[in-house]
């Protein structure tokens, strides 16, 4: 119960090296990280616009908006109409 006893630390190491964290423990900066996130970015944005180009061509609203939407910039559906 409790007590002490040897848990595998025989090497009384830094355990720290052998943690896994979400951050990246004790190796928090790894190698060409700013590459990979623009790399990750520019997947993003290449999925992205297509689909938000497509969402605005099929955009459709039955009823007027009763405030502006910001939609409504690029949308070509709403025609002039000030709201």
């Amino acid at each position: 119960m409790g007590g002490g006893g040897d848990h595998g630390h025989a090497d009384g190491g830094d355990f720290r090296t052998k943690v896994w964290s979400m951050t990246g423990g004790p190796n928090c900066r790894p190698k060409h990280w700013k590459r990979n996130t623009a790399i990750a970015m520019f997947g993003i944005f290449l999925v992205c616009i297509p689909i938000a180009m497509k969402s605005a061509e099929l955009e459709q609203r039955p009823h007027l908006p009763v405030r502006p939407i910001p939609s409504q910039l690029w949308c070509k559906n709403f025609g002039k109409k000030e709201y």
